[in-house]
């Protein structure tokens, strides 16, 4: 791609050295990929799909002033992602935001990516001005994803819910451990039982993040009834400050009544004496029961409660030109 302007702004694809200067325009979560070197997104997730990150930045005398990061899949067919779109306050307002998209969707279709799609948190000042960017170009309509909430975990623990009285009521007799501990050998029976009858609900299996190698240890935790394992809060270290709650699940034969809340406890606990002043917990809307939870309980304590939203839209593949025989 080659440098396009804008009132006086060079848009165009960076280099890895350029891009370091720019990591402040994107989230710390994906600040390392602005190495745009192959990679693993979602190690922690179990997610094996490789990807290269692309970067497109813009530039005010030679200061950077915006930045559309996007990754595209290394495996023929992949949708491409835009993962953060970002423009300094100076120089909103003035189709900066759009171009930057637009550069983006460009430079991932001559690379051969089919589609490209973008998820974000609604309920945030940018929420807006992003989608009006997306309907402008194209994009289908927002789809609610997930429902996240974040919050202080000492604050949580001063719910009703985690009373004493409360927690005696709900305990069936789990003993809670941490996840670390949790031999492999358990963990294999635990995945052959499922595959053979399956009672875990799907998105919700342990190995399907990683098989706890990406989880965060010191709040990660695991619970056995008369010596079998029923249920896992695992959590993920985001950075020293943010712990995010990446998948909880309760067999059903015991998770009535709310039975899952001394798990999340333990994990609250261990969080307050790791040190994080922050917890994110997130659901995939196509949970309801955990959506109910949010709203009845953890939105008392929250800071931030909102629904994470996707569109896509296609991209016109760029032909490669045929060379010519020799």
């Amino acid at each position: 791609m080659t440098g396009e302007s804008l009132t006086g702004i060079e848009i165009r694809r960076l280099s890895a050295a350029e891009a370091a200067a720019f990591a402040e325009l994107t989230f710390p979560t994906y600040r390392r990929l602005l190495a745009l070197e192959p990679t693993v997104r979602h190690p922690e997730q179990g997610d094996p799909r490789r990807i290269e990150a692309i970067a497109i930045g813009a530039l005010r005398a030679g200061r950077p002033v915006g930045l559309a990061l996007g990754e595209r899949a290394l495996a023929a067919g992949e949708p491409a992602e835009a993962l953060s779109l970002f423009v300094v306050a100076g120089e909103r307002g003035r189709g900066l935001g759009g171009a930057l998209l637009g550069a983006l969707e460009d430079e991932l279709a001559a690379l051969g990516a089919p589609e490209i799609r973008a998820t974000w948190t609604a309920g945030k000042p940018a929420t807006a001005y992003l989608e009006r960017i997306l309907a402008r170009r194209g994009w289908s309509a927002p789809v609610a994803r997930t429902v996240s909430a974040r919050f202080r975990p000492e604050d949580m623990l001063t719910l009703p819910l985690f009373s004493p009285r409360h927690l005696a009521a709900l305990d069936p007799g789990f003993e809670i451990f941490p996840w670390s501990e949790l031999p492999l050998d358990e963990l294999a029976a635990l995945r052959a039982g499922n595959e053979a009858r399956p009672w875990i609900s799907e998105g919700l299996e342990p190995w399907s993040y990683g098989g706890g190698a990406g989880y965060d240890p010191a709040t990660s935790v695991g619970a056995r009834l008369g010596g079998r394992l029923v249920g896992w809060v695992l959590t993920e270290r985001i950075d020293g400050r943010l712990l995010r709650w990446t998948v909880s699940f309760l067999d059903k034969r015991h998770s009535r009544r709310g039975r899952i809340v001394p798990l999340y406890k333990a994990s609250l606990e261990r969080a307050v004496a790791a040190g994080y002043e922050l917890c994110l917990f997130v659901t995939p809307v196509r949970f309801p029961n955990m959506v109910r939870f949010i709203e009845r309980w953890i939105s008392r304590r929250a800071t931030f409660v909102g629904e994470t939203r996707g569109a896509g839209k296609p991209l016109e593949v760029a032909l490669k030109p045929i060379p010519d025989r020799v």
